[in-house]
């Protein structure tokens, strides 16, 4: 995998209405009285103090960030100095590859390995969490930094860029927060509609643009054209309704590659003559 200069990567992104909001869970009873100067969590975390995030708007004018609510993450306003996304570096993706980008927020146990690395936390004594990378111990207290590149373990093809900031060290678990990338090689999709992804999954931002008669990257869905029922999109199952306006949602459930179950739950954008735009969330079922 060849890293080039960062870069911020061009996005589009869904303006859902209020009417479609997904309140994101609250996280509050995880910074209780007994941690003097935790972050307090707000009754409706804003997916617009999310890591990178800021990014995103200043390519996406007017752009409500609902979407985000999906991922799961609590509102991080108050935690200083998190990764963006500018500071993952970029990669090339072949044609066969895909690649997906976002923030993340994490709770390691002691014991735990981060997911997708070889970082395990293993102790904390005094405010100071104990950490062994790739067998080698460090120490971090909030505001250190926990990053990692490299392949995901137990399948091959998959390399995982993690920066994360710990902000906040308990007696029994460590918070951390910021963005990772994905880059998956050697894509396959193939359509089951019918096929449940077990719970444990990674989910992470999914954006893609294609033209008539071409497919979106990692799934079989493409685009054949617009008329007046909105966008029409080739790969839907017999007998299912082809079209899709603005802001209607897409569900793409399959085999990213024979070893990859994923879901793509996506909504249309924008669509016209030359192209459809789609954004959402992909779920990843990967192994530990």
């Amino acid at each position: 995998m060849r890293t080039v200069n960062p870069r911020v990567l061009p996005v589009k992104l869904l303006r859902m209405s209020l009417s479609l909001l997904i309140a994101l869970p609250l996280l509050s009873a995880c910074f209780g009285p007994d941690l003097p100067g935790a972050p307090q969590m707000p009754k409706l975390p804003s997916p617009r103090n999310l890591p990178g995030v800021d990014e995103l708007l200043d390519q996406l004018p007017g752009f409500d960030l609902d979407l985000l609510d999906e991922l799961d993450l609590p509102d991080l306003s108050d935690i200083a100095d998190l990764p963006q996304l500018v500071d993952l570096p970029i990669v090339d993706v072949a044609e066969n590859a895909i690649a997906f980008t976002g923030p993340t927020e994490m709770r390691i146990e002691i014991g735990e390995f981060i997911r997708g690395t070889d970082i395990q936390l293993t102790e904390v004594v005094d405010g100071r969490a104990e950490f062994l990378f790739s067998g080698l111990r460090a120490e971090r207290i909030a505001g250190d930094s926990l990053d990692f590149d490299g392949p995901w373990p137990n399948i091959g093809g998959v390399d995982y860029l993690l920066r994360l900031r710990v902000y906040q060290v308990t007696e029994e678990y460590v918070r951390a927060a910021g963005v990772h990338r994905m880059v998956i090689e050697g894509i396959q999709p193939i359509h089951q509609p019918a096929m449940a992804l077990q719970e444990n999954t990674l989910k992470i931002p999914y954006t893609g643009s294609v033209g008539p008669g071409d497919q979106l990257k990692g799934t079989t869905f493409g685009y054949i054209g617009h008329g007046e029922r909105g966008a029409e999109i080739s790969g839907i199952p017999a007998g299912d309704f082809p079209f899709r306006k603005t802001g209607d949602s897409l569900r793409w459930q399959g085999m990213l590659r024979p070893d990859l179950p994923s879901q793509f739950d996506l909504r249309i954008i924008n669509y016209g003559e030359s192209s459809v735009q789609v954004a959402g969330i992909v779920s990843l079922q990967l192994p530990d």
